[in-house]
């Protein structure tokens, strides 16, 4: 009797590690999906892709407050290749311009608190540009 017991509980024992085998499976798989899909959407493109989708500057261009006085300009490339950007700087209240030229690294991050002797200041106004692409105006405060 004891053995059958024995038995019964080793086969109850055996179809629950079978069920939770196939659910670590499922669940291995579904973590597999989720990262090829998260992989594709993050996936760097030619500048080529860009300006033939829609025109779109591939850059992120972000500002925040220096810890000093001024701002940070940060460009981030999101392309495959590296990018010379033209970047104009503008202050109508102190009447100055300035365009500078800017080489960001391929799916690069790179942050600018001055530029030779003009320091990012509020009111300033940038312009960041690519041939072929759409420009990207942001206005510091």
């Amino acid at each position: 009797m004891l053995v059958a017991m024995l038995f019964t509980f080793l086969g109850a024992a055996v179809f629950v590690i079978a069920i939770l085998a196939a659910m670590i499976q499922r669940q291995n798989e579904t973590i597999r999906g989720l990262r090829e899909k998260m992989g594709a959407s993050t996936a760097s493109h030619s500048l080529h892709y860009y300006s033939s989708h829609g025109g779109s500057l591939p850059v992120i261009a972000t500002s925040r407050k220096s810890m000093g006085s001024g701002f940070i300009l940060t460009l981030k490339n999101e392309s495959s290749e590296d990018v010379i950007l033209a970047v104009a700087l503008a202050n109508p209240g102190a009447n100055r311009r300035k365009t500078v030229s800017v080489t960001v690294e391929a799916q690069h991050t790179a942050e600018f608190g001055h530029f030779d002797e003009w320091k990012l200041t509020d009111g300033d106004t940038v312009v960041i540009s690519l041939e072929g692409f759409n420009s990207v105006t942001m206005r510091l405060r």
